[in-house]
């Protein structure tokens, strides 16, 4: 988060105006000139997410978790009936 201001000042902004050294590359996929750097930083941020994404999908415990961890409803099973959420009468 932090080199991302640099990042997009001196090597994306730079790298895709007119005649830059990634227009050509990326020039049809963001456009080249003002802000393309900071659009080409957003879609490598996207691929990015989905690679993580997926990489996580492909973990077994992750992508189990829905039935490894308990719904909340469960975790009160053991409790005696009428004691969910229920609060004793005050004294007085």
């Amino acid at each position: 988060m932090l080199l991302a201001g640099p990042a997009a000042d001196r090597l994306f902004s730079p790298a895709l105006m007119p005649g830059g050294a990634w227009a050509d590359t990326f020039g049809p996929l963001v456009g080249v000139g003002p802000g393309a750097g900071m659009g080409l930083m957003l879609v490598l941020a996207g691929v990015a997410e989905v690679i993580v994404a997926l990489g996580a999908y492909m973990i077994p415990v992750i992508r189990g978790a829905e039935e490894l961890i308990p719904d909340h409803a469960q975790t009160h099973e053991d409790e005696p009936s009428g004691a969910q959420g229920a609060v004793a009468p005050a004294q007085t």
